[in-house]
């Protein structure tokens, strides 16, 4: 039985220069936070906690309507089921990618210079052009920008990457409702991803309030995460925007 909740922004945590990062692309935020309030679908379930049945809601189904709503919200800028490698972001809307990032904000200019060196610069790709190619086939609106970085150096050197004055940041995400522990493994991915990426901001989406309780016991929590982001501080160097989202059932 498919039941609509009232979404919303319980709690929210600033760590390491995170609202300022936000704040300087204030549109990227609202359109976050839009996505994030509001109406939505939900699964019905019967939780049972020491033998006890309570209300409950499917993770999996609210997971899949979070999706929607940042997609509505952020159009073509989102792309999700993001995977870094050797400092390049694929990314699949169509399945899920073990060890990526469920949705990120991406600047597509310097990610396409970055896989252009792989494939055609100093340490050239040994099979360059077969990578560049079948990205492109599946990302077709990149085309132009491809085609204009491509030849702007000759084959074998690598094309200097510029920094332009609002451009878009680079911004990872997590949607977690799993087991506790993967909030260790979330934050060890994003410091892998930021070795040979300068990582602007980590938007990690939580349950807390009456959310939380809807949904299994021992999970990743709103609490849970700020005690480790601040017990971690000094070696999670990423900015990162927490964020508890609650929910109230609508009759």
């Amino acid at each position: 039985m498919i039941k609509q909740g009232r979404l919303f922004v319980g709690e929210e945590y600033f760590h390491h220069h995170a609202f300022e990062i936000l704040e300087a692309h204030k549109e990227l935020k609202t359109k976050f936070s839009n996505a994030l309030n509001g109406s939505i679908q939900i699964s019905p379930r019967v939780k049972q906690t020491k033998g006890i049945e309570s209300f409950a809601i499917k993770a999996d189904h609210l997971n899949v309507e979070l999706r929607n709503h940042l997609k509505i919200n952020l159009r073509e800028k989102i792309k999700f089921e993001v995977v870094e490698e050797h400092g390049v972001f694929y990314f699949s809307a169509e399945k899920s990618s073990i060890g990526g990032f469920d949705f990120a904000i991406l600047n597509h200019r310097k990610n396409l210079i970055a896989l252009r060196n792989i494939c055609f610069g100093n340490l050239r790709y040994d099979q360059g052009t077969r990578k560049w190619n079948r990205f492109l086939e599946s990302n077709p609106e990149l085309m132009e920008v491809a085609e204009e970085i491509l030849n702007k150096v000759e084959i074998g050197r690598n094309l200097e990457e510029k920094h332009e004055k609002g451009s878009s940041p680079l911004i990872v995400g997590e949607i977690q409702f799993g087991n506790w522990a993967l909030a260790y493994r979330d934050f060890f991915k994003v410091l892998k991803a930021d070795v040979q990426n300068s990582i602007d901001c980590l938007i990690y989406i939580v349950p807390t309030g009456n959310l939380e309780k809807m949904l299994s016991d021992g999970i990743v929590t709103y609490e849970k995460t700020k005690t480790i982001i601040q017990d971690f501080a000094k070696v999670i160097s990423i900015p990162v925007w927490l964020v508890g989202i609650d929910m109230e059932i609508m009759q």
